[in-house]
């Protein structure tokens, strides 16, 4: 899987700083890239409670652990997922070991 930010949308003024919204391409080679967006906040709970394992946590974590500053300096980053294959062929799920180094 690859996923990408593509852009950063600031919050309305006066609204919480937590409604930072980012939106980001997923792409499994599988099918269409999948276009969402995420907030913020919304980042920070997943995050809290899913392990490292995948190019989706993995953007996640580098959202949440971004200075303001920097989040419009996060778009066209890409986050990949590297699967080592099994002797027989299949790859496993993605896990810790299995994410590629930052581009």
């Amino acid at each position: 899987m690859q996923a990408t930010i593509v852009a950063h949308t600031k919050p309305p003024a006066g609204s919480d700083v937590e409604i930072h919204r980012f939106t980001f391409l997923l792409d499994d080679g599988t099918a269409p890239p999948l276009s969402e967006f995420i907030s913020l906040r919304t980042a920070r709970v997943i995050v809290e409670n899913l392990a490292d394992g995948n190019a989706f946590i993995k953007m996640l974590r580098t959202i949440v652990n971004a200075k303001a500053e920097e989040y419009d300096g996060l778009a066209g980053r890409i986050f990949l997922d590297r699967l080592k294959e099994r002797p027989d062929g299949s790859h496993p799920m993605p896990g810790p070991d299995s994410e590629a180094p930052p581009p």
